[in-house]
């Protein structure tokens, strides 16, 4: 199953005429760029950034481009394999994932200075395409709780019409309309998405309306089994052109500007059982939610590498913020099955509509890095990278949409990071071995929503001469927290997400 951060909390906005529900996760899910390059890079964990020489390296400082001698191109492609394993109420899950993808190509040229007495040597053009983050991942969490999903509906119904209950006549069919057509029309009032949840709770038998103009549960229990399997696939890709400039081969500098790309779909189904000795009411229910998210933005990044000596050298970069435009595209449905006056009913309400919001912005953090690199002449080298980045500082922002209660929560939930990675390689005649150590704070100030990550690598090169043929190995792992719905219940599972990547890469230089 697929880890999807579910909310922590939910979020409601008005865009013009339609209300959407928000995971607060999800900037950090694009926001967050993953060590995924060539197989070179990745087996030193993407500790590159006062190196260069690798056409990957420019990730993470555009003037890597610089250190190339002759013009160089580079393709590679990733084997990932995720395994979440899910504890919910002492109860243990276990989900699976693998995806194939070709992770990083480019090239970089190099153009040398006619007159090699001024100072500027060389300049270089680069051209990279990259996967920023794959998102293909699976969760799947199950166990026993005091707490009823159906609160979920309850609440949307009771409280979402600006803390009061939705009007009656926003759940019930008049005659001639159909479930689509209700659905469809709450998509155009204010509060929508939450009128919908009420209709599909109340359509279903979930909820009952009362002669005090609010809403009840239909039925009773304090044991309910539950299921939550979520699975999202896609990718944030990156295509880069870069600029790098040789200034009397002490001094590189270089610039990028990226394009961005994110394209991914979230497919969450909650399956619940009331186990509870009650002859009346709601007995099961199966809850299916999909959302597809897509978009591009654009960021840039610019950053220089200073060789103090011919063996050391010292880089900083930065990149920008990353600005995004992007739209969902959102379905649900939901099944019952309710006992009234001793007969099982089952109910289907699927309103058989996509529902397509309005276009948003999102502005993820931009990030600083600092790093140092030691070359011990042909033998090998050690890398070292820091890179702070400020996720509290991500907002939303959209036309006639009020975004603060979101942009709130980020600057009151997240916080800056910290990340580390080290690298080093061995060279042993047309041998390379390599090793990396790579650890990222938690973007959460508290740390079991999501938890540190840490992660180790290896890998191993052979040199052809004139091109190479790599092979990386990364191992990463992270904990984090799942709510089995957005809202309505406080159980959560806590799980353990670890990650397998094998990537090969082929490199010429021409």
């Amino acid at each position: 199953m697929k880890k999807i951060f579910l909310p922590v909390l939910t979020f409601c906005a008005l865009l013009q005429t339609q209300a959407q529900e928000f995971n607060p996760t999800d900037a950090i899910r694009i926001g967050t760029q993953q060590v995924n390059g060539s197989a070179r890079y990745n087996a030193l964990n993407g500790a590159f950034g006062a190196l260069g020489g690798d056409v990957s390296a420019l990730q993470s400082n555009p003037a890597g481009s610089a250190l190339f001698n002759y013009n160089n191109f580079s393709f590679s492609g990733n084997i990932q394999i995720q395994k979440n394993n899910s504890i919910f109420n002492g109860a243990a899950g276990t989900a699976k994932e693998s995806d194939f993808n070709l992770s990083n190509f480019g090239a970089v040229f190099v153009i040398d200075s006619k007159d090699q007495e001024q100072a500027l040597k060389k300049v270089t053009i680069g051209l990279t395409y990259n996967t920023n983050a794959r998102f293909n991942d699976r969760s799947f969490s199950k166990g026993l709780s005091n707490q009823s999903v159906t609160q979920y509906f309850l609440d949307h119904a009771n409280y979402g019409n600006n803390g009061t209950p939705i009007p009656l006549e926003y759940v019930q069919t008049m005659d001639g309309e159909s479930i689509t057509d209700l659905y469809d029309y709450l998509n155009t009032i204010q509060n929508g998405f939450s009128a919908q949840q009420a209709m599909l709770g109340y359509q279903g038998y979930l909820i009952n309306d009362t002669d005090v103009d609010n809403y009840v549960l239909n039925g009773t229990g304090t044991a309910f089994y539950q299921e939550n399997e979520t699975f999202v696939s896609g990718f944030n890709n990156q295509l880069t052109g870069n600029v790098g400039f040789d200034i009397n081969k002490k001094l590189y500098l270089g610039a990028n500007l990226n394009v961005h790309f994110v394209d991914y779909l979230t497919t969450t189904s909650i399956y619940e059982e009331n186990r509870s000795a009650t002859t009346e009411g709601y007995q099961k229910l199966l809850f299916n939610n999909q959302t597809y998210t897509y978009g591009s933005g654009f960021s840039f990044n610019i950053g220089g590498i200073y060789k103090a000596t011919e063996a050391l050298r010292i880089g900083a970069s930065y990149q920008s913020p990353t600005w995004m435009r992007l739209q969902d595209e959102f379905s649900q449905n939901l099944q019952t099955a309710v006992i009234t006056n001793g007969a099982r009913e089952n109910y289907d309400i699927n309103p058989n509509l996509v529902t397509l919001y309005n276009k948003y912005s999102v502005k993820n953090p931009g990030t600083m890095t600092g790093s140092l690199a030691y070359v011990f002449g042909s033998k090998g080298l050690l890398s070292f990278d820091y890179i702070r980045k400020d996720y509290s500082s991500t907002s939303y922002s959209a036309t006639g949409a009020d975004y603060s209660s979101v942009n709130n929560y980020y600057k009151n939930n997240l916080q800056a990071t910290n990340e580390f990675r080290v690298g080093g390689e061995y060279r042993l005649d047309r041998v390379s071995l390599r090793a990396g150590y790579r650890y990222a704070d938690s973007p959460y100030k508290n740390t079991k929503t999501i938890g540190a990550l840490t992660s180790y690598s290896g890998g191993i090169g052979y040199s052809f001469g004139a091109s190479r043929i790599d092979l990386g190995y990364q191992f990463w792992q992270q904990d984090y927290e799942q709510r089995m719905i957005s809202s309505g219940t406080t159980d959560k599972a806590q799980i353990a997400s670890k990650n397998h990547n094998l990537s090969i890469s082929y490199t010429a230089s021409f």
